[in-house]
């Protein structure tokens, strides 16, 4: 029996998909300000993969959102918790999204939202993927601001090849929206 089931687990690890190691790229976002005359903000960020010596193969990976949001009020004795949240799309199943209440003034409140990312791609490609990131503020009726820093960080990673191909690369840019009232 304990034979059988080491066949069994010994199997199982040779039959399974091979991946290379991550590849990792980082981005440092423009810090901003979030009011309740600018409660919303959004992004496109854009992973870029550039395939270099590699057939076709699928890139699976995750776009990390971390941001720290410090409340300041303009009145530090009003009552109440005004909240932010951050969300993150790739268009592929609902966006991903992490809130958290402000009820500290200038106390750093950190922000995370993972996105899955997943594209094909053929040698010589430059294969795109636009995220959606928002940030939005809810003041609750309270007056003040959020100051926002973020950054975003992708890790991605090629299926059926155990290591990175000779110019493999990834990047991420942003393209610049305007505020959304």
């Amino acid at each position: 029996m304990k034979c059988s089931l080491l066949i069994a687990a010994v199997g199982s690890i040779a039959t399974s998909p091979v991946s290379s190691p991550s590849f990792v790229s980082q981005f440092q976002g423009t810090p901003f300000v979030l009011t309740h005359e600018t409660p919303k903000v959004s992004r496109t960020l854009v992973v870029s993969i550039s395939m270099g010596e590699i057939e076709h193969t699928e890139n699976d990976g995750w776009l990390t959102l971390e941001g720290t949001a410090r409340w300041r009020p303009a009145n530090p004795s009003a009552p109440g918790q005004p909240w932010v949240m951050a969300r993150a799309s790739s268009g592929e199943g609902e966006p991903r999204s992490a809130a958290a209440v402000l009820d500290t003034a200038d106390a750093p409140v950190p922000l995370q939202v993972m996105e899955s990312l997943h594209v094909n791609c053929k040698t010589g490609d430059v294969c795109e993927i636009p995220v959606t990131v928002e940030f939005e503020f809810q003041n609750g009726g309270i007056e003040g601001t959020v100051e926002l820093e973020w950054s975003a960080t992708s890790s991605m990673e090629i299926w059926n090849d155990d290591e990175l191909p000779q110019g493999y690369s990834v990047t991420i840019t942003e393209r610049a929206e305007e505020p959304t009232p």
